[in-house]
């Protein structure tokens, strides 16, 4: 939806040649059709020789620009009958003062809201009349099937407003039937959750299959972590595993260290060595997506209450309208371009105040519906962390055997496993996890290629695999 006054002196932009050639100077408005017909580019000297471009003409209405194909899309208003008919009426909205027939004062017109494709137009913003909010004094009237403007008044059906006082006292209807809607909403929310939960543990076992791909790098891409760790301290001293230092504990990560660590595959490394956590980047992905789905659930609670301030896509385009009620064409618009949230707070609400305007036992359900989503991604997100861990390990073991060991490796009684030069066997590996010092063996396996002869390279005695 657009507002018709923020299109006054909007530039007009050729596509094909990248021209910003004219500007929109007026509104054509059909009231028969209740229908924007286009825009009064040049008014010329007659309106016979006025410049006009047919809303039909327009690729696309942006936030600073109307795109059109190229400068042929403007034409003269004598090549289009319906248009040159409204301009000989001169009919003018703005200032126009809206009645319905039996009397009634709705206000005087200060712009018009139309959807930018069709042309259709969905209501009138006005000034003063009966249903003028208190604070702003604006109120919206929404668009009446017929509209007949005259040189000072324009006369709408007694039926608008009915229809907006229905939708001021609407609040009880709408309660009725919010319950169902919550259970419906916060049902599909449940299955979208479990359907991501799904889609992102087949991601995680992929990526514990690829030795270069960590659990972390899987939940948090490395750019995201790059960013993170820029300028953090080290809480620890990390290592590659040739035992060259990374980062010391207690430096400030600089963008040395962070293409050190990206050239060693290691940015996951420092990303926790500065407090980065894969399970509070979880919960903030978890806390925003009950936030959008609490919002979704609870939405229906904005009808028929006043909008207190406009409502904008990131595009430009207009959601909601000061004073204007909430009709479920509005929450459906907010729903598409995903400004549920922004439309409760428009309406003085609350995620939480919906919710429990909803139903204590709705709401309550949407809670625990929340919670056990949050303990279904906890549990899933352990799981494929020992099995991704699991992964690394086993990999580490396979080029730990047959390996010397640079250092002693002592049991919890110090009797020695392994001796300094010794060769890493499955039973040392064994031995080690039993003792709790898994870690320490494969932190230190020898890993340079040694200057020895064959003889010294030998083990002991002969494979009992080895050809005789």
């Amino acid at each position: 939806m657009r507002n018709g006054k923020g299109m006054i002196g909007k530039p007009i932009v050729a596509y094909d040649s990248g021209e910003k050639f004219n500007n929109i100077v007026d509104l054509i408005f059909d009231q028969e059709n209740n229908l924007l017909l286009g825009f009064l580019v040049d008014e010329g000297g007659w309106f016979s020789n006025a410049l006009v471009l047919p809303l039909r003409n327009i690729q696309a209405i942006g936030a600073d620009a109307v795109i059109v194909g190229s400068t042929d899309a403007i034409a003269s208003a004598s090549e289009f009958p319906a248009i040159q008919n409204i301009l000989e009426r001169d009919n003018v909205l703005k200032g126009t003062r809206i009645m319905t027939v039996d009397g009634r004062d709705l206000g005087t017109m200060v712009d018009l809201y139309f959807d930018d494709t069709s042309g259709a137009i969905e209501g009138y913003e006005v000034s003063g009349g009966m249903f003028a909010d208190a604070y702003s004094g604006r109120s919206f009237v929404p668009a009446p099937d017929t509209l007949k403007i005259g040189e000072d008044i324009a006369f709408v059906p007694s039926e608008t407003a009915d229809l907006m006082q229905e939708q001021v006292g609407g609040i009880k209807a709408v309660m009725q039937t919010a319950g169902e809607k919550v259970q419906e909403i916060a049902h599909t929310a449940s299955e979208k959750a479990q359907e991501a939960a799904q889609l992102t543990g087949t991601k995680l076992q992929e990526a514990t299959q690829k030795a270069s791909t960590s659990f972390t790098n899987a939940v948090i891409s490395p750019e995201e972590q790059e960013k993170f760790v820029l300028g953090k301290i080290a809480e620890r001293t990390v290592k590659t595993p040739d035992g060259i230092i990374l980062i010391q504990q207690g430096q400030v990560v600089s963008e040395a260290h962070i293409l050190a660590a990206r050239n060693c595959n290691m940015i996951d490394e420092l990303y926790h060595a500065t407090g980065g956590s894969v399970r509070d980047k979880l919960g903030e992905r978890f806390t925003d997506a009950v936030t959008s789905m609490s919002a979704s659930a609870s939405i229906e609670q904005a009808q028929g209450r006043r909008v207190n301030k406009m409502i904008f896509t990131p595009e430009g385009s207009v959601v909601a309208v000061e004073g204007q009620i909430v009709t479920p064409q509005v929450i459906a618009r907010a729903k598409t371009h995903h400004q549920e949230q922004a439309l409760l707070e428009a309406v003085g609400l609350t995620t939480g105040e919906a919710l429990k305007t909803t139903g204590s036992d709705v709401g309550q359900q949407v809670k625990d519906g929340a919670k056990g989503l949050w303990d279904q991604v906890k549990e899933t997100a352990s799981n494929l962390q020992e099995h991704g861990t699991q992964a690394v390990e086993d990999k580490r073991i396979k080029g730990a055997l047959g390996r010397p060991v640079t250092r002693v490796i002592l049991d919890r009684n110090d009797e020695v496993i392994l001796n300094v030069g010794e060769l890493i066997t499955h039973q040392a590996i064994a031995i080690a996890r039993q003792a709790d010092v898994l870690e320490i063996l494969l932190d230190s396996v020898y890993t340079v290629t040694p200057n020895l002869s064959l003889d010294e390279l030998r083990a002991p005695e002969a494979g009992k695999a080895a050809l005789t």
